[in-house]
């Protein structure tokens, strides 16, 4: 089994086609055909469905193709890291953060602990990703640590603090609600209102919770693609949101307001890692700089176990 065959099946998933498989790996459309042709007769199973004009993985075809995937992936770490290493730079951290984290606490959080002192000052790698990931990456090997929202479905993950904070409505500046410090939902009405696709964790408290104040009222129900696209169709005078505090703490909210509501629906976040892998004391301060900045900024933030229960009854500033 060769590199070149498996680059040549990753090309063909990417592109679609042999021949466009070709065009990006700079090899004649013949030669990429020999390779798959040559890969399957020493795997053993097929790997494409060749049904014009489509061309897709098998079962098997898939299940090879993700392994694949992954070891590519390492290769290219690899390679990067040998590039680090010939340049005299210490291995960087990386780190898995979800969407709503990436753009919320992050930043700020980074720039209060650089302002003491830098956190790894040759490379540190920030990598967005959806959390269903995150665990894979820690476990493979692949991240440091994952800045996400919680729980995570992985036994071999350890969690460094979690904690939580109530989900909060986004509404238009102009909305007749929005004067008001505590949103009743039930006082939405017939407001259209705006959720995160399914992909997202949190969708399903959300929409229930919409649901049940809003039952048998006439409205449009608006699915968006992150928290961020939700509070920019909020702007834009499309509706209502209930969003994380965590995106809600640094987004631009121009034109947007943002107030408590009268459910609860917690939002629970974390820093974690893989148990066996030896973390520096750079990331550990990390870890520690992140926590420290959600308790002071994140309004009614608790920490609690991975449970949800709280785990230190002392709250942060910002609580009522």
């Amino acid at each position: 089994m060769e590199i070149r065959q498996l680059e040549a099946l990753m090309a063909i998933v990417t592109s679609g086609s042999v021949t466009a498989a070709g065009r990006l790996l700079g090899r004649s459309q013949p030669v990429v055909s020999r390779q798959i042709s040559d890969l399957e007769h020493e795997l053993g199973f097929i790997l494409f469905a060749r049904t014009r004009p489509t061309i897709t993985l098998t079962p098997q075809g898939e299940a090879f193709y993700q392994e694949v995937r992954s070891v590519l992936a390492d290769l290219q770490q690899l390679a990067s890291r040998a590039q680090d290493i010939a340049a005299g730079q210490s291995r960087p951290l990386r780190i898995m953060v979800t969407a709503d984290l990436a753009h919320g606490v992050l930043p700020g959080a980074l720039a209060r602990i650089d302002a003491a002192r830098p956190v790894f000052q040759q490379k540190l790698v920030i990598e967005e990703v959806l959390h269903e990931a995150v665990g894979a990456a820690l476990v493979e090997g692949y991240a440091d640590i994952g800045l996400i929202n919680l729980p995570i479905n992985y036994d071999q993950c350890r969690t460094h603090w979690c904690g939580q904070a109530p989900c909060q409505l986004a509404l238009p500046m102009d909305h007749p609600l929005a004067g008001q410090q505590l949103i009743r939902l039930e006082a939405l009405g017939d407001t259209d209102v705006i959720t995160l696709l399914s992909r997202y964790r949190m969708r399903y408290h959300l929409t229930n919770a919409l649901v049940r104040a809003t039952e048998g009222h006439a409205r449009r129900h608006i699915e968006a693609s992150s928290p961020l696209a939700a509070i920019s169709m909020v702007r834009a005078g499309l509706g209502v949101a209930l969003i994380d505090p965590f995106t809600a703490h640094d987004a631009r909210l121009d034109r947007v307001v943002v107030r408590p509501i009268d459910v609860h629906i917690p939002y629970m976040i974390g820093v974690v890692s893989h148990q066996s892998r030896h973390l520096p004391d750079e990331a550990l301060r990390l870890i520690d700089g992140l926590r420290a900045y959600v308790q002071e900024f994140i309004p009614r933030f608790i920490e609690t176990g991975t449970d949800g229960l709280p785990s230190n009854p002392t709250r942060n500033p910002h609580v009522a």
